[in-house]
């Protein structure tokens, strides 16, 4: 009998874990489909960008904090950490009169989402054996799923009846069933050795100065237009520098040259996500602005990517496929970029309004299968060339490089938006503009692949 994380010996955890990331991916799927009908509320559409990248970018603190308190706290208490302040950004963000306000909240909320992600790292490095951690991996894809259905529908119903507010403020409400299933399980769990690092601060100081340079970056590139190109050229190059310094000490070393092994799969999760996110942020923002489609109906094309991406997790955790790794990153990729690729052709050339919903679902189910591959493919890669004491750690990096990724490419598409903005432009050259440019960086990902196989000797 094959054993698997449902296994009487597994499943409380894994229900525990399962529960409480389906809150997380309800409030990301859910929020990105009313984060349009807010951004018009605030009058912030030029800065549209701004609401994703400052929760990408608190989420690097919170992946900070996880990985190098997670063995001294314990899990649990982390765990709490994270919930606590994902309930309270969520009630801040619901009641945001104004966009600086609705930053903070989502800034608070992207802390809990990375204290979140590196933990449930851990926690699977910890609870499953190696065998099962593709399947364990897989099953925190499996997490998205019920959220992605039901999120979009039901914050459309929300907006409908009531404001997209409410879709942040029945959060904490979701978070109580959660909370009490895992955090028992988690105190079962022995505590692993803490060795007080010397490096801490260092550490701590090079998160704060990382998220300060990409806040710079951010600033810069939402005021293309504005100020002169030469300005803009100076600020991206000195935030990026900086950035590039943070990474010496917060990454793998070896990330910057994207070095064989540990280095190669942190750089590529970063590439990866930043083109697939970047992407993704503006789907249901070109649906309802330039083509009117309503808020549950554009929401339906993150359902779609949320049960692709599942589907594809699955694949690459099934004992049937018997290509290798590298093989499946490059599928992975390839599916990646085509459905990028194509959005703008799906979006706005059908004539119906339906036609494009569904055809943009389509598509965008393409990309997310895609994603489904890559993702738990390179946390495995990263687990298994990880020793147990350097799990989160590097499952921190992972995560991370992933922010990294993120926050840069969206950016610099946020800059497009902003430009048009400016100019009261905004159409669908704007954004077919901005899915170019991702497809184009999620194409240069498959240079790293062969890279993350090399096995590295000591």
């Amino acid at each position: 009998m094959t054993v698997t994380p449902w296994a009487p010996e597994y499943r409380r955890m894994s229900t525990g874990i399962v529960a409480l990331v389906s809150v997380f991916g309800f409030e990301g799927i859910a929020i990105a489909a009313v984060m349009p009908v807010a951004a018009t509320d605030l009058n912030a559409i030029s800065n549209y960008a701004v609401t994703f990248t400052s929760f990408t970018m608190a989420s690097l603190l919170g992946m900070s904090f996880a990985g190098l308190w997670a063995n001294k706290l314990g899990l649990a208490k982390v765990v709490i950490f994270a919930v606590a302040t994902l309930a309270i950004g969520s009630l801040v963000a619901g009641f945001a009169p104004n966009l600086a306000v609705l930053t903070v909240g989502r800034a608070l909320q992207g802390f809990a989402m990375g204290v979140d992600l590196v933990t449930m790292y851990v926690v699977i490095g910890r609870m499953y054996p190696e065998a099962l951690r593709p399947k364990a991996l897989g099953m925190l894809a499996a997490a998205w799923v019920v959220p992605g259905l039901i999120g979009p529908g039901l914050a459309g119903l929300l907006v409908e009846i009531s404001s997209w507010r409410m879709t942040f403020w029945i959060v904490p409400l979701l978070l109580v069933i959660p909370t009490m299933l895992l955090i028992p399980e988690l105190n079962k769990l022995p505590l692993v050795p803490y060795l007080a690092r010397p490096d801490t601060k260092k550490q701590i100081v090079a998160v704060l100065v990382a998220i300060a340079a990409l806040a710079l970056f951010q600033g810069g590139a939402s005021h293309v237009g504005r100020w002169s190109a030469l300005n803009i050229l100076l600020i991206a190059i000195l935030s990026l520098s900086i950035a590039a310094w943070a990474t010496t000490v917060l990454m793998p070393k070896g990330f910057l040259r994207i070095a064989p092994g540990i280095p190669a799969v942190v750089g590529m999760r970063g590439v990866v996500a930043g083109t697939f996110f970047a992407a993704e942020i503006y789907v249901p923002l070109a649906l309802q602005e330039i083509r009117g489609v309503s808020v549950a109906l554009s929401g339906g094309v993150l359902t779609a990517a949320t049960i692709t991406w599942f589907a594809g997790s699955w694949l690459q955790g099934s004992h049937r496929i018997k290509l290798s790794r590298e093989q499946i990153l490059v599928i992975g990729v390839l599916m990646t970029t085509l459905g990028i690729a194509l959005i703008p052709i799906a979006v706005f050339v059908p004539n119906s309004i339906g036609m494009a919903a569904l055809l943009a679902s389509l598509v965008w189910g393409v990309s997310a299968f895609g994603m489904g591959i890559c993702f738990p493919t390179l946390g495995v890669l990263l687990l298994d060339k990880s020793a147990e004491e350097e799990h989160a750690r590097n499952s921190a990096a992972l995560q991370m490089s992933d922010s990294f990724g993120v926050i840069i490419a969206t950016a610099i598409a946020g800059s497009l938006l902003s430009l048009a903005s400016l100019k009261s432009e905004i159409t669908s050259n704007t954004f077919t503009s901005i899915w170019i440019f991702c497809a184009i960086v999620g194409l240069m990902s498959i240079l790293f692949i062969p890279r993350t196989q090399v096995k590295v000797t000591s």
